[in-house]
C-alpha cells in the first residue's frame, strides 16, 4: 500500500471512528455531517466521496463492526490452543460491543433500513454457523457434550436472536448492564460443557 492510499484509509477509519462516537453519544437524527467533519478534522467532501450519504455511513459502520467480529471468531476457531482457554476469548468477541456502544444505536439502525436488515439477517445465519463450528471444535475436544444435539444447539440460537430483536425492554436491560451479555453467553456455553 503505497503512502496515498494509506491515508486515505486513516482518513476513513478516523471518519467512522468520530461519526461513531457522535452517533452513540447524541443519536443518529441530532449528528450533522459538519460536525462529523469538524470533529474528525476533514471537509464534509471528504465524507461524501467515502460514503456518499449519512444513511450509508451508519450502514458501513454496523457492516464493519459485523465484519470485525465475524473475523475474530474465525481466526480464533482456527487457532491452535486450549479450548477452555477459546471459551473466554469467544465470550470477549460476542459482547464487547455492549459495554461500548449504544444497543439502540445498533437496532434502530437495523430497524430503519431495509438493506441494513438484510445485511443482518445473512450477518446471523453466518454467525449461527460460525458457533456450530466453534461448538463442534468443542465437542472433538472433550470441552463440549457430544450429548447436545446440532438442531437443539440452533433452535436455541435462533430463539437468542430473534429474542433480542424484536424485544427493546430485553436489549435495554442489557445496555443498562453490559455484564448480562456476558452472562447470557455464558450460560449457554456452559449448558455445554461436558460433566
Amino acid at each position: 500500500m503505497d503512502g496515498f492510499e494509506k491515508r486515505r484509509n486513516e482518513k476513513k477509519k478516523a471518519i467512522m471512528h468520530v461519526a461513531l462516537e457522535l452517533f452513540d453519544q447524541y443519536g443518529f437524527d441530532k449528528v450533522t455531517m459538519t460536525e462529523i467533519a469538524e470533529k474528525a478534522h476533514v471537509s464534509k467532501v471528504s465524507i461524501y466521496n467515502f460514503f456518499g450519504s449519512k444513511d450509508n455511513l451508519r450502514r458501513v459502520l454496523i457492516m464493519d463492526m459485523l465484519d470485525e467480529s465475524i473475523e475474530k471468531i474465525k481466526a480464533l476457531i482456527e487457532e491452535e490452543g486450549n479450548f477452555v482457554d477459546k471459551i473466554e476469548q469467544y465470550i470477549q468477541i460476542r459482547t464487547w460491543y455492549y459495554g461500548s456502544y449504544s444497543l439502540r444505536f445498533f437496532f434502530e439502525a437495523v430497524e430503519s433500513d431495509p438493506e441494513l436488515r438484510q445485511y443482518v439477517d445473512a450477518f446471523n445465519a453466518s454467525n449461527k454457523e460460525l458457533v456450530m463450528t466453534f461448538i463442534e471444535k468443542g465437542k472433538k475436544s472433550g470441552v463440549f457434550s457430544a450429548d447436545a444435539s446440532d438442531t437443539a444447539i440452533e433452535i436455541f440460537i435462533e430463539m437468542i436472536q430473534t429474542y433480542l430483536m424484536h424485544n427493546k425492554e430485553i436489549r435495554e436491560k442489557i445496555e443498562r448492564n453490559p455484564n448480562l451479555a456476558r452472562e447470557i453467553n455464558m450460560l449457554f456455553l456452559d449448558g455445554l460443557i461436558r460433566e
